[in-house]
């Protein structure tokens, strides 16, 4: 987009970048939203200034239909100045309508673009980042600040911008009529505008509690939606909907608060209005009487004092809408700020065949304990490595590491002995292939999720990675086959089949490298020891790490590591790990078995 080429070429920098692309950095102003459109808003004043030209010009021609009226001489005869009237009126609002249609394009293009801007922003920041902040905050940024933004560049622009000329055009015709009745009907729209300024620091702030409170709302309905199913198996609907009331009533009463200001600049510019026409009626009359003025010129006094009305009216509109932009492009700002902790390096060389870890520790966001410390792990081409622990020993941490999705706040990682930070992350992460425990899918076809990181692959190299993991009767039950859409999530299938879907992505990419984050979980004995086979034959040719809670998954691994409490307890082959007693392995171990032996009774 063209902001985004603006706005990156001036504040970036220019020896950072992020999988090959540079991110945003600082802040967006308006005259940087503005400056791609320069040409348009310079196209829209120029349409906007004939048309306004045109509406000055209705007053005098009915000071000229007064005047001819009252029997003095004038300029044109009425037959010339009804023609005149007509053609202004038609001529003035065909070029109104193509003015307005500039300048709301103009504000429509850079909605577009500022939303292209964020989401490439968003898309370049690190993943603790997302850990920070909820969806529904940042679905918020993407659509009601910017849509705020918009409003400003669109309709509070037009209507400044006809502020501007209609004032400019008709405050020197009112002087030359009368410079002493133009001063006082004319002082009370200076009230309004003074009176505008000082409300406008105090309508940012409302504004920008109102726009965080309905972020507040935005995420309380997302998250909601998204937990449905859990909150009525356990009957709380009740519960969710009186915290629910509670984020509405809070974001009500902030809405009043900004309401509070808007109702009274309104009334206020309407009175300021009253004022101006009653010191006309007052004055002028007077004047007309005393016969220091023409009627003619009394009618065109008014006839201009109300066409100043709306554009006073507007100032409210004006505040309100550009108190709100500013709030917003203040929250949009606050992200715009932020910077990716991991960025590229200059090194891309590839395949990887070796990762090695050393000392590594990491604590992850306000954590009391290290989540990882002091780790050493080494993956090699053709070996297999099998993580165990109990929960919150650091398996999940450990793959987030090793796949740089997090950096550690000690020690290295090394891939074919480079140091993390010096490789360029879009060859390293085309390297790597990563499935969790409970992994995202689409709201797409079996075959789009699949076929993710692939999308030109066959149908035959689809199927063969459905065959692997143990899909085909499942895809074969389907009504679409590979077609059938899964729905949000993949909330129309079972755990099991998720898992199986993401593990058929990973193997389809043929990555060098294949993390496996207790990724069969979900999936029955008989299904995961096939499963377990084709990844053993698979772990002959790349490096093959698996995370898993079922020991019988990996007792076949070259190296078995056991972490508990983010440290590596034990390392080596199954047989060697239940050599040494009275540790973690082998009471996993018995405890596994014995588990086993009772579900066979």
């Amino acid at each position: 987009m063209i902001l985004r080429e603006v706005f990156l070429s001036d504040t970036a920098f220019h020896s950072v970048h992020v999988l090959g692309f540079k991110p945003a950095r600082g802040i967006v102003s308006f005259r940087q939203l503005f400056w791609p459109y320069r040409f348009w808003l310079l196209l829209g004043f120029f349409l906007l200034l004939i048309t306004n030209a045109m509406m000055l010009m209705v007053p005098r021609m009915i000071n000229m239909g007064v005047q001819i009226i009252e029997g003095k001489p004038a300029a044109l005869d009425m037959l010339s100045v009804l023609v005149w009237l007509f053609c202004l009126a038609i001529l003035g609002a065909i070029i109104r309508t193509f003015s307005r249609r500039t300048l709301f394009n103009v504000g429509r293009g850079i909605e577009r673009d500022l939303r292209s801007l964020l989401f490439y922003h968003l898309s370049l920041l690190s993943s603790d980042f997302y850990e920070k902040h909820s969806v529904g905050d940042l679905m918020s940024h993407l659509t009601n600040d910017i849509n705020n933004v918009r409003l400003f560049v669109g309709f509070a622009v037009l209507n400044f911008l006809n502020l501007v000329i209609i004032f400019s055009g008709s405050i020197p015709v009112l002087i030359s009529i009368d410079g002493s009745l133009a001063f006082a009907c004319l002082l009370p729209f200076l009230l309004v505008i003074v009176s505008a300024q000082m409300l406008t620091g105090r309508m940012f702030h409302r504004v920008k509690e109102y726009q965080a409170s309905l972020a507040k709302l935005t995420e309380h309905v997302q998250e909601n939606l998204s937990g449905a199913g859990v909150v009525r198996v356990f009957h709380q609907e009740r519960v969710e909907e009186k915290k629910f009331q509670k984020t509405n009533v809070n974001t009500y009463q902030t809405a009043l608060r900004v309401a509070q200001i808007s109702v009274v600049m309104f009334p206020l510019t309407r009175m300021m209005i009253g004022l101006g026409v009653a010191v006309v009626l007052y004055v002028g009359g007077r004047e007309v009487v005393l016969g220091r003025m023409s009627v003619g010129d009394y009618v065109e006094v008014n006839a201009r004092l109300l066409q100043l009305a709306w554009p006073a009216i507007s100032m409210g509109f004006i505040l309100s809408v550009y108190s709100q932009s500013r709030a917003s492009l203040a929250r949009l700002n606050e992200l715009f700020v932020l910077r990716p902790k991991i960025i590229d390096g200059t090194y891309s060389n590839v395949p990887i065949s070796l990762i090695e870890t050393k000392n590594l520790s990491v604590r992850l966001g306000k954590q009391a304990h290290l989540a990882l410390q002091n780790v050493d792990v080494q993956l090699k081409h053709g070996r297999v490595i099998g993580v165990v622990g109990q929960s919150g020993s650091g398996k999940s941490t450990l793959v987030r590491i090793l796949s740089r999705e997090i950096v550690a706040d000690q020690g290295e990682i090394f891939y074919n002995n480079v140091e993390g930070s010096q490789w360029k992350l879009e060859p390293l992460h085309q390297q790597i292939a990563v499935v969790s425990s409970e992994p995202f899918l689409f709201s797409a076809s079996v075959r789009d999720n699949i076929a993710f990181a692939k999308i030109d692959a066959s149908d035959e190299e689809v199927k063969d990675v459905i065959e692997k993991v143990g899909l085909t009767e499942d895809v074969a039950g389907f009504a679409d086959g590979l077609a059938q859409i899964i729905g949000e999530r993949g909330v129309m299938l079972s755990g099991g089949q998720r898992q199986r879907i993401a593990l058929a992505r990973a193997l389809l990419v043929d990555a060098p490298v294949l993390l496996l984050d207790d990724c069969l979980s979900a999936v029955d004995s008989v299904t995961e020891s096939k499963i377990m086979k084709t990844l053993r034959e698979k772990g002959k040719h790349v490096c093959l790490l698996i995370v898993s809670h079922r020991l019988s998954a990996i007792r076949h691994a070259d190296e078995i590591v056991v972490l508990e409490k983010g440290k590596i307890v034990q390392r080596g082959r199954h047989e060697e790990l239940l050599k040494q007693e009275e540790q973690l392995y082998g009471a996993l171990w018995g405890i596994e078995q014995l588990q086993e032996s009772l579900s066979h009774e």
